[in-house]
């Protein structure tokens, strides 16, 4: 038995149940069944999940929701130097980190496991440090994204590596990897990148040139 994530992608992707079955041609009963149940897998199914999984713009994989959900946290780096009347770039400059790691903690929802990795965690602390706070204070319990770049494969495409890529569009590495490795919100970068005086224009074309596009328009 599994469950599928049909009306939660449909919602992220700003799309009714309605107009999902009216533009992937399956019945809109059917969806309503694939949504709210936990069903078998049949072959006359497959084909329609199929079909769903693509009007949607993701693999049956990502459609079908996972047995247990990583833990994964939003970090409330921008909200706790605001009250301390500091910008991320001032922020940047006192707890030596990057700004555009302190972009990427600051707008993305990103795993516990991989805050724990080094050097995320070393990142983590130095920016507690700065804010006078600890690394749990920064923490706020979140879903991961729905939306992961091509970045791994859009440079494999062009014969590169993540370090090569790195060096090329002048971004710390470790962002790069975030950014390979972690579902991503675009829009929060975007509006970030609208509001800090372009800090983070490089991550923002990168995005541009590494998203999913819609395989149907």
């Amino acid at each position: 038995m599994v469950t599928l994530r049909i009306q939660e992608i449909a919602e992220a992707k700003g799309m009714t149940l309605e107009q999902l079955s009216q533009d992937c041609g399956v019945s809109l009963e059917k969806i309503h069944q694939y949504s709210a149940e936990s069903i078998e897998i049949k072959e006359e199914m497959a084909v329609e999940i199929q079909t769903i999984a693509t009007q949607l713009d993701v693999t049956v994989l990502e459609l079908v929701k996972p047995l247990t959900t990583p833990v994964a946290f939003k970090l409330k780096i921008q909200e706790l130097a605001e009250a301390k009347g500091m910008t991320l770039e001032e922020l940047s400059k006192k707890a030596e980190v990057h700004p555009a790691i302190i972009a990427f903690y600051s707008t993305q929802v990103i795993s516990k496991s991989k805050l724990e990795e080094p050097p995320f965690e070393l990142y983590l602390s130095q920016i507690s440090q700065a804010l006078e706070c600890c690394n749990e204070d920064l923490k706020t319990i979140a879903e991961l994204s729905l939306t992961s770049l091509r970045l791994q494969e859009s440079t494999q495409e062009r014969g590169l590596t993540l370090k090569e890529l790195s060096k090329l569009t002048n971004t710390p590495y470790e962002v790069i990897d975030l950014m390979a490795t972690q579902p991503v919100n675009s829009r929060n970068f975007i509006n970030l990148s609208a509001t800090d005086g372009g800090l983070v224009e490089g991550i923002c074309n990168l995005i541009e040139g590494c998203e999913k596009k819609p395989k149907n328009k």
